[in-house]
């Protein structure tokens, strides 16, 4: 469903198994890049220690106001029962790192015959005496490092932390099997085996990989205070029918100017980018779909998605469901956060209505939470509905179902007025966001408006903004929007991003790898991100070039007699550009060749990330950097760029010398 438009473009509608960087929150303080292996560490230094387990008990969703610290036994599941252990630490030799760790578990019942243990760290705060389902603490990234199945009798279950520092006086964890109908129970006697070592004798651990062609790295996700999440938008799945890209909906339907019945003809079709395709698959293959996205987003940095929720049943809906199994069992610590869309049918149900829906999502091991135990739930123009109808919401949710909430209130109008009387009822205010680089600069502090009202700030994120259905686009000025609205994110001291969109193509926001721009805008996204969340510009290991451009001149006639498209979506005045941009990120400076169309410019370009434009004009675009005499990385982009298109496509394409 195509977003609204708004009068103001400033509030515009719409891997490694257990790869852990940096410390692991809740559980370990102060910990640095886990990896390191033992043989980093001097011998003669390292301590063994075998730690029983003071607290133990388990909760439980079939009884969430029921404590279980009075039975004899723990149990775990998928997603009933999760059992918690905390561990004295204070015999740790302060500062020391741990150099090996494992949980050794005594099974004495199971319905396993698949799936394995999962470990997450979490805060120590709790009491077995008092813990609930309702609030029991959130955990971090899933810290198991080996598959451990439940067998009768010892299972000892290995633990990802080599490097970091055990949290004193106590650690905790909680346990949960990784398969539904697996009860397994658990004696209460578990012992945390963990060898460490004194901080001199740790050898500094190495760099956290970089994704394959990437010149840099990027946290993993949810390893940082700083969160990132990218709107999923449920009707653009990667597949809709399971058929070869070739032959697939989108190739007839979305794509063709006389796909559906001839209905989006007006316009030369609904859509002119769409997922990267993929041959047909056998099984779950929508499961199969979204898990390929989460760990795409997941290998970018990303934390997780606010998905649309636009309806409480039907496709959307399921491929909400599936979106969250295939986060929960994608091995990423990847999360999701319901976005209710007040612009949607979801908008005429009732409060309890809703909040019954939400409930059921919320039982996912996916479903993100806070430290203190809190779920966070996200809108999309949050001002279409009363304060009142989300605030019955929240207090179903909580007083019928046993689930806190941490409102993110999302306005396309993030007027004084609406961010005043949504602030008593959220965690966190955010704003659409503009389109344009000029009105992303010159945007108001948001964050000091919502610091002044007692709540965060999550900063908009785009790329780009171009809707073929209305004629629209905003002039995003290749990657200077996106780069801009990052830099108002950092400077601005935001406290959470959202990147809109990963997915939606009707609006041509997507961020998800795309046959028109493939993992480009991903990979320059992510030199953000981890500025963003580490607090420095991540180190460049690698040199990459990276061109964007349109495959037409913005006053180019369409061959089928539509009309020219219009840079004045939500008001924007930014008049359109034809411009093809070089954007670098080198290990030392290069000389960078630009050729357009037959002809060619020599630009020096420094170390580090950088930037320049060159005009466009028909034909091929390519750029190559040379260093030394020697070629270090080239890219000739595969749109050529036409005199006239069959219909409008002011997009910007965007190509690689990665090869992403």
């Amino acid at each position: 469903m195509p977003r609204p438009l708004d009068p103001a473009l400033s509030s515009l509608p719409r891997i490694s198994r257990r790869l852990v960087v940096g410390a692991v929150a809740a559980a370990l303080v102060g910990g640095a890049a886990v990896g390191a292996p033992p043989s980093a560490h001097a011998a003669g230094t390292d301590t063994e220690l075998s730690l029983t387990a003071t607290e133990a008990t388990f909760t439980s969703a079939a009884q969430p106001g029921k404590t279980h610290d009075q039975l004899s036994f723990l149990s775990a599941t998928r997603t009933t029962d999760h059992t918690y252990l905390k561990f004295d630490t204070s015999a740790v030799p302060s500062g020391s790192r741990v150099v090996s760790a494992a949980l050794e578990l005594d099974v004495t019942s199971t319905r396993a015959t698949s799936g394995s243990f999962e470990v997450f760290p979490v805060s120590s705060t709790w009491a077995a005496t008092t813990l609930l389902n309702t609030n029991r603490p959130a955990e971090s990234a899933a810290v198991d490092d080996a598959v451990v199945r439940a067998t009768p009798g010892k299972v000892v279950v290995p633990l990802a932390l080599p490097g970091a520092t055990l949290e004193r006086p106590a650690a905790a964890f909680m346990v949960r099997y990784s398969v539904s109908g697996a009860s397994t129970k658990l004696a209460k006697t578990v012992k945390l085996r963990v060898v460490v070592s004194s901080a001199a004798a740790v050898a500094a651990p190495p760099p956290a990989p970089s994704a394959s062609g990437r010149a840099f790295a990027v946290p993993a996700p949810n390893t940082s205070a700083k969160k990132v999440f990218a709107h999923y938008f449920p009707p653009y799945p990667i597949s809709l029918d399971n058929k070869a890209p070739e032959s697939d909906y989108y190739a007839r339907n979305y794509l063709d100017p006389k796909g559906e019945g001839g209905k989006h003809a007006a316009y030369g079709g609904l859509l002119r980018d769409r997922p990267l395709g993929r041959a047909p698959l056998s099984g779950d293959w929508r499961t199969t779909d979204l898990k390929t996205e989460v760990r795409q987003a997941a290998g970018a940095g990303v934390d997780g998605f606010t998905v649309d929720i636009m309806s409480l049943s039907g496709r959307n809906w399921d491929t909400t469901v599936r979106l969250m199994d295939a986060a929960a069992t994608s091995g990423t610590g990847f999360t999701v956060v319901p976005n209710i869309d007040a612009t949607a049918s979801v908008r005429t149900a009732s409060p309890e209505a809703v909040a019954a829906k939400l409930a059921e999502l919320y039982k996912s091991p996916s479903a993100h939470r806070l430290a203190d135990g809190r779920y966070l739930l996200s809108s999309f123009k949050a001002e279409g509905k009363e304060v009142s109808w989300w605030s019955s919401i929240i207090s179903v949710l909580q007083q019928k179902y046993g689930v806190r909430v941490a409102f993110v209130a999302v306005f396309l109008n993030a007027s004084d007025a609406n961010m005043a009387q949504f602030a008593p009822i959220s965690y966190a205010l955010s704003n659409w966001g503009p389109r344009t680089e000029q009105i992303a600069r010159a945007a108001a502090d948001n964050v000091a408006r919502a610091r002044r009202l007692g709540v965060k700030w999550m900063s908009p994120v785009a790329i780009q903004d171009m809707r073929p259905r209305n004629g629209l686009f905003a002039e995003a000025d290749n990657t200077a929007t996106l780069r801009a609205m990052w830099d108002r994110a950092i400077d601005g001291g935001a406290d959470l991003v959202q990147m809109a969109t990963w997915n939606d193509y009707s609006e041509t926001t997507s961020f998800a790898p795309s046959v028109h721009h493939g993992e480009s805008f991903l990979d320059i996204n992510a030199y953000y991100l981890s500025q963003f969340k580490t607090g420095a510009a991540p180190k460049i290991t690698g040199d990459a070039v990276y061109v964007s451009h349109r495959m037409q001149l913005a006053g180019a006639t369409s061959l089928l007699g539509i009309p020219l498209m219009r840079p004045t979506l939500g008001g924007a005045k930014a008049p359109a550009r034809d411009t093809v941009e070089v954007l670098t990120m080198l290990r030392a400076p290069a000389v960078v060749t630009v050729t357009v169309g037959g002809s060619s410019k020599r630009i020096d370009a420094p170390a580090g990330l950088w930037s320049t434009t060159v005009p466009l004009s028909v034909g091929t675009v390519s750029a190559q950097a040379t260093r030394s005499g020697s070629t270090i990385a080239s890219v000739t982009s595969p749109f050529r760029v036409q005199s006239r298109l069959e219909a409008p496509d002011l997009q910007y394409v965007a190509a690689s010398s990665t090869g992403r």
